[in-house]
């Protein structure tokens, strides 16, 4: 099938850019002097009518200004500059505007990113994000709350570690491994292509807001046909030389977290600095709990108006324990079974532990030759060290029995990784109109050795060496996407080269006779958003935010104008047709257990999908996106066993996944005020909903039900905001029922659950200091969300956290 589309869309793309260039000219620098404001000057907040911490996160100190075809000023007020990077004012009149840029972007109040964001191209496609800071302080990295507003992704919790488990539509959720998971664009899988697991998430404080891009995200980042979730991170505040934030949360089952950032710009350089905490001894009988230190350290340097560097440091350690599953009871059960009604409590694993270590760094260049042309380059790399050790004897739901209880297996994975990311974007004169293109190239490799060993204790923490081998990863791609912009409608065709080699080799198998394997690929990926505005507000000219700049260290107020509608009503229509695919892991390569082979022609899974929708903001005070996916998961790799009891690994069968998205968001009070921001803050009511019918159509499944696919899932609650010195949340997560094995066994069963959160914050002394408190799973809901190979891992039911924070 991927050849067929491919031939079509691919002579289709060859055309179009060849049209394209003909018909493209150089940028027209149309540039008005900046506007100048004295030291007098007060500028209106938002509508919170307090000081938002975003608005003085670091900016560019480009002072360029917008003007229309006229020459007229279009500037505009303070946090929209995210659309100061659409290039191209989308007015019902569309005329030609040119819309100078800003490296650090702020989506204004939209379901939706920017049509064209940096260097990346969003029109078309189905977009969203979400912004921590809008929620009362969470106590942990509460990803479920978080991702509340967003429909469609599905968080399966492990209450006794910090490993976040984001499943996307049906996708399995396990470790993530189906979606692409990035921190500022740069994936922080463990290893993207062959171990492409999860284990790290960044604490929640220190995000400035979450991106997810579903169809066609592919083409943008790269493996994996779930989408991709992008943790964009906060930058220095430029507004003083130093700010000074310290939060601390105590909670049940001896909870403990401790979260400081300092930040601040002297200079051309800023800084931000954070680490984070988190202690907790867990709710199960025995083995739940978790010891976790984490920071970064980011530098900015602006070496001038339109050029800098920014390099950022992480390091992150944690280590927790595994108090392995619990099972239902049958009408038979197997021996030393341990049940979820008898005691949801208990353990079955009380010797279970797993560590990770990881340290990385990216180096990143930024240049704005022109309000029309930005270039992004980022250098990345880093280590990863994966530990654990699991007593064996165990089944699913039952104590460890038998003489291999009085072992253990220990599994030692360490992976070095490095690559590089450039990309570009121009914007050029086409019909009249303003068209975009951006693109670039990745380039990535990562070095991966795995050591298994037998301990001859439950608890031993070395062994006799059983398996060692070292995995290779190498790939190179090329990506473009293009923007032809006419008036109201743009058309978006893309690609992406992907040229994959993989290969492992190992020294020991105990088990088998010694393997390498080597394997290239190369799988092109194209694909076609479309975008119409069927109703467009227009632009306005208001007054401009402050954004501070320092020289030496003096402070000193620039006007930084952008381009935003002037209020709603604006409603557009959006659809994407895109291709994806899920590379082979080092798993997959060479058959590790002794009754076990690999299919040696193993290929990629791949994808098509389809998404379509409208989505706007009505009113000011009502946000909606509704629309309908559908997607096909073909030559998915799983184990058949065959008939001489021995398992076979290869491309077992195919998915098809179709469904509908719904997602509204109304501010009360500004209804009740006709339309304005009321002076008693925010009361905004959400709801969304994914209803999903997922199935296997061939293969061993077939027939079968996806894990963690359930019918429907819906999101709903309502968040209370006073200026930024109140903040109320009640947040409601019901999910229907769903398996958690692919197989739709009684042992992978989690019926349906709804869970409640009320969370609160209040800040006083001017905003110096805060208290904040909350109640998650209010009423106090008996469910699990997470069934894994040793069993079924039960949810927290109702607990309790509170805490002060400080700011200077």
């Amino acid at each position: 099938m991927f050849s067929r589309i491919n031939l079509t869309l691919g002579a289709a793309l060859a055309a179009i850019g060849l049209c394209s260039f003909i018909q493209s000219s150089p940028a027209n620098e149309a540039l008005a002097d900046p506007l100048a404001l004295n030291d007098n000057d007060d500028v209106e907040g938002d509508d919170t009518g307090g000081k938002d911490d975003k608005s003085q996160r670091r900016r560019s100190r480009t002072t360029r200004s917008v003007v229309n075809s006229d020459s007229g000023l279009l500037a505009n007020a303070s946090e929209s500059l995210s659309l100061a990077v659409t290039n191209v004012s989308e007015t019902a009149e569309a005329e030609a505007v040119i819309v100078t840029g800003s490296f650090d972007i702020y989506p204004v109040p939209y379901p939706a990113l920017p049509p064209v964001e940096g260097t990346r191209i969003n029109s078309g496609k189905k977009t969203s994000f979400v912004r921590p800071e809008e929620f009362p302080v969470f106590p942990n990295n509460d990803y479920r709350d978080v991702m509340a507003t967003t429909p469609g992704i599905i968080v399966s919790e492990e209450p006794s570690s910090p490993i976040i488990n984001f499943g996307y539509r049906g996708l399995n959720s396990q470790r993530s491994e189906f979606m692409q998971v990035l921190k500022d664009g740069v994936s922080i899988k463990n290893e993207q292509f062959g171990f492409p697991e999860s284990h790290y998430t960044p604490i929640l404080d220190a995000v400035e807001r979450i991106e997810l891009i579903r169809a066609g995200a592919a083409l943008q980042f790269g493996p994996q046909p779930g989408g991709a979730l992008n943790f964009v991170m906060k930058m220095p505040r430029q507004d003083a030389p130093f700010h000074f934030t310290t939060r601390n949360v105590f909670g049940s089952d001896e909870y403990y977290r401790n979260y400081t950032e300092v930040d601040g710009t002297i200079g051309p350089l800023g800084y931000y600095f954070y680490y984070d905490h988190r202690q907790i001894e867990g709710f199960r009988e025995a083995n739940s709990d978790y010891d976790l230190n984490g920071g970064s350290a980011r530098l900015v340097w602006d070496i001038t108006n339109d050029s800098r560097f920014i390099l950022t440091l992480d390091a992150y350690d944690e280590e927790h324990g595994e108090p392995g599953g619990l099972r239902r009871r049958e009408a038979v059960n197997p021996p030393n079974s341990v049940f979820y009604e008898d005691d949801r409590n208990a353990t079955t694993r009380f010797f279970d532990r797993f560590r990770l270590e990881r340290y990385y760094a990216t180096l990143e260049y930024q240049k704005l030759f022109s309000e029309r042309t930005q270039l992004d380059i980022k250098a990345f790399g880093g280590y990863l060290t994966r530990w654990s050790k699991r007593q064996r004897g165990g089944g699913f739901g039952t104590l460890p029995s038998g003489p291999d209880a009085d072992t253990n297996s220990i599994q030692l994975r360490t992976a070095y990784t490095e690559g590089l990311d450039a990309r570009l974007r121009h914007d050029y004169d086409f019909l009249n109109d303003v068209s975009t293109f951006a693109g670039g190239i990745y380039f990535y490799h990562a070095l991966q050795d795995r050591r298994d060993e037998r301990g001859q204790t439950p608890d031993a923490e070395t062994g006799m060496l059983r398996n060692l081998n070292t995995g290779e990863t190498w790939d190179g791609a090329i990506f473009a996407e293009n923007r032809f912009h006419f008036g109201r409608l743009s058309i978006v065709p893309g690609m992406r080269l992907e040229f994959l080699q993989q290969s492992l080799n190992e020294e020991v198998n105990v088990a088998n006779p010694l393997h390498s394997q080597s394997d290239f690929s190369f799988v092109p990926l194209f694909g076609l958003g479309v975008d119409y505005v069927l109703v467009e507000g227009e632009p306005v000219a208001a007054p401009p935010a402050p954004v501070a700049g320092t020289k030496g260290g003096e402070s000193k107020k620039v006007v930084v104008p952008t381009v935003t509608p002037k209020a709603p009503p604006r409603v557009e229509l959006y659809g994407t047709v895109s291709q994806a695919y899920r590379p082979r892991t080092y798993g997959e390569l060479v058959p590790t257990g002794a009754s076990s082979v690999v299919n040696g022609d193993l290929k990629e899974g791949d994808s098509l999908q389809f998404e379509y929708g409208v989505r706007g903001k009505p009113f000011p005070y009502l946000s909606f996106d509704v629309g309908g996916f559908y997607f096909t998961f073909e030559d998915q790799v799983g184990d058949i066993i065959l008939p001489n009891g021995f398992t076979s690994t290869g491309n077992i069968g195919d998915s098809r996944y179709i469904g509908f998205e719904a997602a509204a968001e109304l501010d009360v009070l500004s209804l009740i005020s006709g339309g304005v921001p009321s002076p008693y803050g925010n009361l905004l009511l959400y709801s969304n909903i994914t209803v999903l019918d997922a199935e296997f159509t061939s293969g061993p499944n077939n027939g079968n039900t996806p894990a963690f696919a359930p019918d429907y899932q819906l999101k709903t609650g309502g968040i209370y905001r006073y200026k930024d010195i109140v903040k109320v949340g009640l947040l409601g997560t019901l999910v229907d029922d769903e398996f958690g094995d692919d197989g739709d066994s009684f042992e992978g069963f989690i019926p349906a659950y709804s869970v409640w959160d009320l969370t609160a914050e209040v800040k006083f002394w001017n905003g110096r200091v805060g208290v904040f408190a909350g109640i998650r799973n209010l009423f106090d809901e008996d469910y699990w969300g997470e069934v894994r190979e040793e069993g079924i891992v039960p949810a927290y039911r109702r607990n309790y956290y509170g805490g002060v924070e400080f700011f200077f």
